[in-house]
């Protein structure tokens, strides 16, 4: 595969030369690849069908994300030089957000008490909930965590029940982005 630039006789050119080359666009760039091959014959292995049909659901929600033109907007302005909306769609899918951290220095276990988490995605995470649970495993509490209003990768949860056994307790941390996949983080303190 190789780029051609500057070249006034191929610039723009798509579709098939012959049964040796293809010729592609991606942005401004024009790509010349070899004619791909199949065989007829081949039986995909069962990994290759998840890969394939997860494949499928990527483009089906990347199809349906640009036909939303508010989303088609955010993704078109995010994408990268040579890469379009749908490709980043495609990826955002994909690709589930990372919890990065749980900082739990203000958290004294009191109502009010501040757990900070760092979240990341490659597009947008759009939810962060938090659970705490005590040392024996019970749900003390849980609820959405809200955006910091300058770090946008850090979201702030505000614990509002009492947990008077502190030490040993677990902190959940769950993002997720728009195409729904979801980050996972667990703290014990």
């Amino acid at each position: 595969m190789s780029k051609i630039t500057n070249n006034l006789l191929v610039k723009g050119a798509r579709g098939k030369l012959g049964n040796q080359f293809v010729y592609k666009q991606r942005g401004d760039d024009t790509i010349i690849a070899r004619m791909p091959s199949k065989n007829k014959d081949f039986v995909p292995t069962e990994g290759q069908e998840l890969a394939r049909d997860r494949f499928t659901m990527a483009a089906n929600y990347a199809k349906g994300a640009i036909e939303n033109p508010e989303l088609k907007f955010e993704y078109d302005r995010k994408a990268p030089s040579g890469k379009t909306g749908y490709n980043l769609a495609f990826r955002d899918f994909l690709k589930a957000p990372v919890v990065k951290k749980i900082e739990t220095g203000k958290y004294n276990g009191t109502p009010g008490s501040l757990i900070v988490i760092s979240a990341k995605d490659d597009f947008r995470v759009i939810d962060v909930t938090v659970s705490i649970y005590s040392p024996t495993g019970e749900l003390l509490e849980s609820g959405n965590a809200v955006m910091h209003q300058i770090n946008r990768n850090n979201w702030i949860y505000t614990a509002v029940q009492q947990n008077s056994s502190l030490i040993g307790s677990t902190i959940v941390a769950s993002a997720w982005d728009i195409p729904g996949n979801e980050g996972r983080l667990e703290m014990i303190i």
